[in-house]
């Protein structure tokens, strides 16, 4: 019994790991791929409007260009999500929900706060600069609402590979209920004729 619980403990993780890669490399590549093309695009795609944004509103000082964070955040899942999609691991799942969580939620703040900077913010004397200063401001909180929907994007298929697994954890289950059922009615087929066997001896 021992040996069995053992066997069944060592075979638990590699068989999570074998639908972990079916579902990496067959089941949602493409998707993984694309996720992972549009997070890395719209992480260095940010950076030149938030660093202009900041160079207009403040002389360049680096601390008031809040989606550098959910940036770097978007690079860094996204390399994660490549990696996954390349050699699936389970730390790499792990990994790939905390960055995406993360992202979720600071992204969500910065972009409610540039809206806020943007409406309430002081108007600059110069009309030119006043037209560049909103675009750039309105091009940054759409990359970094961006990088929100891909983030519960990402989270929303993490989800549904977990949903896939307990799926096919109950089928296996019900599999293995539906063998013992048979299992148990075959020695019950064999000790029938025994026992007619038996009373054929009596009788005679």
């Amino acid at each position: 019994m021992e040996d069995r619980a053992g066997q069944r403990e060592q075979e638990r993780p590699s068989l999570r790991l074998e639908k972990l890669q079916h579902w990496a490399r067959h089941r949602q590549s493409g998707h993984l791929l694309v996720l992972a093309v549009s997070q890395l695009w719209l992480a260095v795609a940010l950076v030149p409007f938030a660093v202009s944004v900041a160079c207009l509103n403040s002389d360049c000082h680096m601390a008031t260009a809040l989606p550098l964070g959910p940036g770097a955040l978007g690079l860094l899942t996204g390399i994660v999500t490549l990696e996954l999609r390349r050699a699936p691991r389970l730390w790499k799942v792990r990994a790939m929900m905390i960055f995406n969580t993360f992202n979720l939620i600071f992204g969500f703040v910065v972009v409610v706060v540039e809206v806020m900077k943007t409406v309430l913010g002081p108007v600059p004397t110069a009309p030119s600069q006043l037209d560049r200063l909103l675009v750039l401001e309105i091009s940054t909180e759409a990359f970094t609402l961006g990088g929100v929907l891909l983030s519960a994007y990402s989270l929303f298929l993490l989800s549904q590979r977990k949903t896939g697994c307990c799926r096919s954890q109950s089928l296996h289950y019900q599999e293995l209920q539906e063998g013992l059922s048979e299992l148990e009615e075959v020695p019950d087929l064999e000790n029938r004729p025994t026992r007619t066997s038996t009373a054929n001896g009596t009788n005679e």
